[in-house]
């Protein structure tokens, strides 16, 4: 199965992996700061890659924190709408509390 993410991967430690060679050589691998990026790299690329997990961790974290206050709001306002039958009244009651729900299991 085809996945965007893994090609998008792939692409990146690829051209990191060749920006570091390329930096590397620059340097020179027999001098003594060629030879510490050499064996440092690999751990700064590990380093950074959970650096990135974490931050889009945390993005993805806000943006469905975001979504569930925005659909929360929107029930509510419809909850206290004079407008609208006991039997939906209930429906909304039930929605929002599977919201406040799904806010309690993402720890939002």
């Amino acid at each position: 199965m085809f996945n965007a993410d893994h090609l998008n991967a792939s692409f990146g430690g690829a051209g990191g992996g060749v920006g570091l060679a390329a930096f590397s050589d620059n340097l020179g691998s027999d001098t003594i700061s060629g030879k510490v990026f050499l064996y440092l790299a690999p751990v700064g690329a590990v380093a950074f890659s959970i650096l990135m997990s974490w931050i889009f961790a945390r993005l993805e974290q806000r943006e469905i924190r975001n979504q569930i206050a925005k659909a929360i709001s929107t029930v509510e306002v419809e909850l206290n709408s004079s407008n609208v039958s006991l039997e939906r009244k209930h429906e909304l009651q039930q929605v929002l509390k599977s919201l406040r729900d799904e806010m309690i299991a993402h720890r939002v």
